[in-house]
């Protein structure tokens, strides 16, 4: 080997070396892209900053107390709560031997006020013959007459005594004023029930009603009957549902039927809402006595309703953010808002939304503008009640 020829190995080694390496470079993994976010998203409820919430009870506009006319021992009771009735349907019975003795007391009555009255009208007929013969002179005839009267009168009273002793025994059978549902049982058979004592009671299927007492200082000029309000039921939204918060379910239509004209004791007036019928199954899931969380409007602005843990709420009172989720792209924009007050886990949004449009649920620390996210899903069925 000459002097000349030995830089020239030494280049072909580093070449080949540098190649080496750059072999090995390419044959490294190349790096998995991040996978994309979940988020939950909803959409702002809209509600007045100036709604005035009150607390309504459904019922049925037809309902009733049911109870003998006539006390008694119960002889029986056919139905319990719950049970769906017919009209005129038995529901429960008095003891009918006592009805029974008074109907035959009645009826003797009735055959011996006959007899004294057939009697007396025989005597009249003789005091008149005599007296046309100038037998018996005029105050012996008026006597015949008043007898007869009195005979009458005590014939008509036994009549109706029997009458009531009828009416008795028609009564001591308690009968379903209309088609409904029971639903209370506050007697049991062998029990004496009094005159008038509840025993049963009842309410119609066909027309539910809500009731409200409302404050007569709050009552805007606006409520009037004819007005419509909207109300919330109080079963929990769809946990199934991830773009929205509230349950659309839940939200009732009431119309006023009429308020009263007086203030009770407790400066409130009680005001009547019919609901208003909706499409599908309708009210059928609204049992008399539930609880409704009705809504009247104020008059004033509407703004949206977020959870706090969709708002980043900024250093300066009355500010923060949001992130607003696009379908185009499956992207979050920030966005500043303008907050307002406060209600328990809820805060309201006067500026920067617009309706019907989703945001991020939570996790807002941790969102950055336009970043790609994925909505959630959920896939279970246990929070929905489904059966597996």
């Amino acid at each position: 080997m000459t002097r000349r020829s030995f830089p020239f190995l030494l280049g072909t080694a580093a070449l080949v070396v540098l190649t080496t390496q750059l072999a090995a470079c390419d044959r490294q993994p190349v790096r998995a892209e991040a996978p994309l976010r979940m988020v939950k998203l909803i959409t702002p409820s809209t509600t007045a900053a100036g709604d005035y919430r009150f607390v309504a009870q459904v019922r049925q506009a037809q309902r009733a107390d049911l109870s003998f006319e006539n006390g008694g021992r119960v002889a029986g009771v056919m139905v319990d709560v719950g049970d769906t009735v017919r009209r005129g349907q038995v529901l429960a019975t008095l003891d009918p031997e006592p009805a029974h003795l008074q109907i035959l007391q009645a009826e003797a009555q009735v055959r011996s006020t006959a007899g004294q009255l057939q009697e007396r009208r025989d005597q009249l007929r003789q005091q008149q013959a005599m007296h046309a013969d100038g037998a018996t002179s005029k105050l012996t005839l008026d006597a015949a007459q008043l007898a007869v009267t009195m005979a009458d009168a005590a014939h008509s009273s036994a009549t109706a005594a029997l009458e009531l002793a009828a009416r008795a025994q028609r009564v001591s059978v308690l009968r379903a004023p209309y088609a409904g549902r029971i639903k209370a049982r506050l007697a049991q058979p062998g029990a004496l029930a009094a005159a008038g004592q509840v025993v049963l009671q009842i309410e119609g299927d066909s027309h539910p009603q809500v009731v409200a007492d409302l404050p007569a200082a709050l009552l805007p000029a606006s409520l009037k009957p004819g007005a419509v309000v909207t109300a919330r039921s109080a079963e929990p939204a769809d946990a199934n549902d991830a773009t929205n918060t509230i349950n659309p379910t839940n939200i009732i239509r009431l119309t006023l039927r009429g308020l009263a004209d007086h203030i009770d004791a407790g400066g409130t007036v009680q005001a009547i809402f019919d609901l208003q019928p909706e499409p599908g199954p309708g009210h059928a899931s609204l049992r008399s006595g539930a609880a409704l969380s009705i809504a009247i409007d104020s008059g004033a602005k509407q703004v949206a309703t977020l959870p706090l843990t969709a708002v980043a709420q900024g250093a300066k009172s009355g500010t923060g953010h949001v992130f607003v989720f696009h379908h185009t792209g499956n992207v979050l924009e920030r966005r500043s808002v303008v907050l307002g007050c406060q209600r328990g886990d809820s805060i309201e949004v006067t500026e920067g939304l617009q309706p019907g449009e989703q945001v991020a649920g939570a996790g807002t620390a941790f969102l950055i503008d336009h970043q790609r996210v994925v909505p959630y899903q959920s896939a279970s069925t246990l929070a929905a009640g489904e059966q597996p």
